[in-house]
């Protein structure tokens, strides 16, 4: 495992990038963001930042891409963790850096950046535009410094982020940005915005610097394991963690001291939540933890005690405990050393019994330890369940599962999850009814009850009234005695298994008291075996000669009431439908409720599906887009304006091993639709869609789509008109789009259309010899190019080398509302081509034009292979664009 460090996003302007330094005591304008103030004067004292000749600091400035890469530079360099293979780089990179006019005196250390892999060779065109240097972005930055310090930290997906404009952060960002937001280092702004593209200033890279230099330079791990925690009545607890690098950290914490955060840092949780084993990060303010995230799933009840339930009793040495999921009564002896605790601080058994006194209008919820003692009991020897500790808190609600035997407008009736006790509850005038996560009506759940088998979650108030109903497809708890589990890990101390993307370990009393079966290879029946038996089959001592190893044990087990285990089954993979009766294989079909962390859930359940980390293209499958990856996927899930149902196959761990989607519905702004008649085969009977959240997918339509009106068919909606209309999609059962609805036809308010070649006339643009007025929202689309600005578009039409012919619309007040814009030839010197791109240089700057297919263009040059672009490299062209606009040949 990598060991890991709590970092923050920071940077130094380097030394001698300006001609005078100035110390912080000398700064006379940092008062001017007194909230970075003292850290500013923190890092200067350190040598890291330096202020300007005139004794400002500008702490407002914005930082550039170049002056970022040297501050990163600087960072590695002072804490000892630049790597030296990646140093004096610089005569490899010399061509390429003078091509993208990157500042002289930072080329050295862009160039230790791309030997690196800090940049890549795509970020250099960010770095200066005309040779003028470009600000940098703070979601850039994030990329540079997560790929500095990437040899010390683990990077995730990036899926726990839920800033508001999550939707902004790009891709390649999002696992940067989720790092340095996981460990407190980033922050939301008072809109909970993170802003990924605004500009970054000094005053905020002297800020994070400041941290960051101090925790690389004390190397502090911040990642552990918590090996021992002692509750001292709930007042404060002492904490031992063992850190990934092998140090221990020894803290002694308090709900008024620290702050404990679930592992994306979305919900606070209790100290008390914290148990020994648990994976936490500690997050360092210089020598000094001030918070602490919960790497693992934070414990239910039902996993951190022996029994968790409703006291029914207390009294005469027992306590009766009416079970949270069953609803059965079971008697547990109290011990005579017995603790109690009320909201996690310790206290007697009478103060217990004066709460179940003083709320007998409540419901008494406790989490019991306990052990099973067999004794003698009227003069024979039995099993007697013992309750060790006792953890109390009052609630106003209790909730209970089952499956749905009857509902009505006003009633739910149903079994008990575990048990055949019938159970009913009348509904409170507030109460909420849900399908899954989603807020729906009493009809809603009354129409899926009537469907088939399905479950409810109720949650009674004091009065017997049901205020919350949740319904799903599947269980909410699974019958312990019939779960499958595979096995992770097995000895003499404890077994170690997992279910559903969830990790349980159960430790053994004694090996003495549990039974062991194992179904052999091609067997008919369970064999009962002692535990070392068990352990050999597990270890493969069993194995014989030229058999294969086994790929996963898989267990279940049998609990008494007090939840020890009593019984393991164990059987190997090729064994287990024979052994349990059951295929490995399960299947759900439904509309995605969402995927966050790599897990699928769908609206009408409440299990998740864990998706594998890669699938080849017979495993995922989405009908309708041409190119089926995770990415769209999660992207159609998580789009609040996209409706997409799934078709999945499951293992016994609930992990994905096939998945066919589909969309069945969508809305949003139609970007671009390509018909049966277009002449690039990969354009054609295509759409592109932009949902309100920015999102884009590009999806295939039926060779001749539906409309709901008579006034436009589906040619007409490939003029430009449309583009940029909002619409209402509906789809085959293929996932194809078979209607189209213009629902806002505004872009076409324009009375007027004209086309012809297109040129700049002062601060209009001149149209086929005449001028119009540029529209404050001017929407401009290209098969030729991405540049959608209007300064980037005046800047191509005033390049003499360049020729483009345009359809606009323009408006009653002759201003041009849209513009569809088509090259027809260019010329340069050819740069290079790129994955469906070639760039030029004209006498103005670089620009990038999308082609036909790679083979096609090939072909039409006479060039055999891709590699033969690059002989191209320096020398004058002229492009040629088809009719579509697409470079075609040069």
């Amino acid at each position: 495992m990598k060991r890991k460090m709590a970092m923050a996003l920071a940077a130094v302007l380097v030394a001698g990038s300006l001609p005078v330094t100035v110390s912080a005591a000398t700064f006379t304008d940092i008062n001017e963001v007194s909230w970075a103030s003292s850290t500013i004067q923190a890092v200067s004292d350190k040598g890291l930042i330096n202020g300007y000749e005139d004794g400002t600091f500008r702490a407002k400035n914005n930082v550039t891409y170049s002056e970022a890469m040297v501050m990163v530079y600087n960072l590695m360099s002072k804490t000892g963790n630049l790597k030296t293979s990646a140093t004096n780089t610089l005569s490899i990179y010399q061509s390429v850096l003078n091509t993208y006019k990157i500042p002289t005196w930072s080329q050295s250390t862009v160039a230790y950046g791309l030997s690196a892999q800090i940049l890549m060779a795509a970020d250099l065109p960010k770095f200066t535009t005309n040779g003028v240097s470009n600000p940098a972005t703070r979601q850039d930055v994030a990329v540079m410094f997560g790929r500095a310090l990437s040899e010390k930290y683990d990077i995730y997906a990036g899926t726990g982020v839920n800033y508001n404009d999550v939707w902004r952060i790009s891709d390649e960002a999002m696992p940067y940005v989720d790092l340095l937001t996981r460990l407190g280092i980033v922050t939301g702004d008072d809109s909970g915005n993170f802003n990924p593209t605004a500009n970054i200033t000094r005053a905020e890279m002297a800020v994070m610097m400041n941290k960051t230099y101090d925790l690389l330079s004390n190397e502090l791990a911040n990642t552990g394991e918590i090996t021992e925690i002692v509750n001292h009545d709930g007042d404060y607890y002492d904490v031992d963690v063992k850190m990934d690098n092998g140090e221990r950290n020894r803290l002694t914490l308090s709900d008024d001291n620290i702050s404990v955060y679930n592992k994306d840092g979305s919900r606070e949780l209790p100290i008390s939540s914290l148990s020994k084993g648990d994976k936490v990060s500690l997050v360092f303010d210089g020598l000094v933890i001030t918070k602490i995230y919960l790497l693992d799933e934070e414990a239910s009840a039902q996993e951190k005690y022996d029994a968790v339930g409703y006291i029914y009793s207390l009294k005469d040495g027992y306590l009766n405990l009416e079970s949270e999921n069953t609803g059965e009564t079971t008697k547990y002896k109290i011990n005579t050393n017995c603790t109690y605790y009320l909201d996690g601080k310790k206290t007697t058994e009478s103060a217990i019994k004066d709460v179940i006194d003083d709320n007998s209008d409540k419901y008494v919820y406790a989490g019991l330890y306990t052990e099973t003692k067999n004794e003698k009991v009227d003069g024979e020897r039995q099993d007697v369940l013992y309750a060790n500790a006792v953890y109390v808190t009052v609630k106003d609600e209790y909730t209970q599962t089952g499956e749905v035997t009857d509902f009505t407008s006003t009633t739910v009736s149903y079994k008990a999850s575990g048990s055949n006790a019938r159970k009913s509850a009348d509904f409170a005038s507030d109460c909420e009814f849900y399908i899954g996560d989603k807020k729906s009506s009493a009809k809603d759940l009354e129409d899926m009850a009537e469907s088939g088998t399905v479950y409810v979650k109720v949650t009674v108030n004091s009065k017997g009234k049901a205020t919350k109903v949740v319904m799903t497809e599947d269980k909410f708890t699974d019958n312990t005695a019939s779960s499958t589990y595979t096995v992770k890990g097995f000895n003499k101390d404890r077994i170690v298994v997992s279910r559903g993307g969830t990790t349980t370990t159960y430790e053994f009393g004694s090996t003495s008291d549990i039974t062991y079966y194992i179904w052999e290879k091609g067997g008919t029946k369970w064999d009962e075996v002692s535990f070392r038996g068990a352990e050999s089959f597990y270890d493969e001592d069993d194995l014989k000669p030229n058999e294969k190893p086994y790929d996963t044990m898989y267990a279940r087990m049998n609990f008494d009431k007090s939840g020890k285990i009593t019984a393991i089954y164990m059987v190997k993979d090729s064994d287990r439908e024979d052994a349990f009766g059951e295929a490995e294989a399960t299947e759900k079909k439904g509309t995605v409720e969402s995927i966050k962390d790599g897990k699928l859930k769908f609206k009408t359940s409440s299990t998740e599906y864990t998706l594998q980390s890669k699938y080849d293209e017979d495993s995922l499958e989405i009908g309708g887009a041409p190119t089926s990856s995770l990415t769209v996927l999660t992207r159609m899930a998580n789009c609040d304006d996209v409706t997409l149902y799934a078709e999945i196959k499951a293992d016994g761990n609930n992990k994905i091993t096939d998945i066919e989607a589909r969309l069945t519905a969508a809305e949003g702004k139609m970007i671009e639709y390509n018909g049966k008649d277009t002449s690039d085969s990969d354009k054609k009977n295509t759409l592109t869609l932009e949902t309100p959240d920015g999102s884009q997918f590009k999806l295939k339509t039926v060779s001749n789509p539906k409309t709901d009106s008579d006034d436009y068919d589906a040619e007409d909606l490939q003029t430009t008109g449309y583009r940029g209309s909002s619409v209402k999609l509906e789809f085959n059962n293929d996932g194809e789009i078979s209607k189209i609805i213009v629902t806002d036809s505004k872009y076409n308010s324009g009375t007027k259309r004209v086309k012809g070649t297109a040129s700049v006339d002062g601060s209009k643009i001149k149209i086929d010899g005449k001028s119009y007025s540029w529209d404050s929202k001017t929407y401009i689309t290209s098969s030729s190019f991405t540049y959608s600005t209007k300064d980037m578009f005046e800047r191509m039409l005033q390049d003499k080398d360049i020729e483009v012919y345009v359809e606009a619309t323009i408006s009653d007040s002759n201003k041009v509302e849209r513009i569809n814009a088509r090259v027809e030839s260019a010329e340069g010197e050819f740069v290079e081509y790129d994955s469906g791109s070639v760039v030029i240089e004209t006498d103005s700057r670089k620009w990038s034009f999308n082609t036909v297919s790679k083979n096609t263009l090939l072909k039409n040059c006479g060039l055999d292979d891709e590699k033969d672009f690059e002989k191209k490299e320096g020398k004058n062209v002229t492009l040629e664009f088809n009719s579509d606009g697409l470079v075609e040949e040069f």
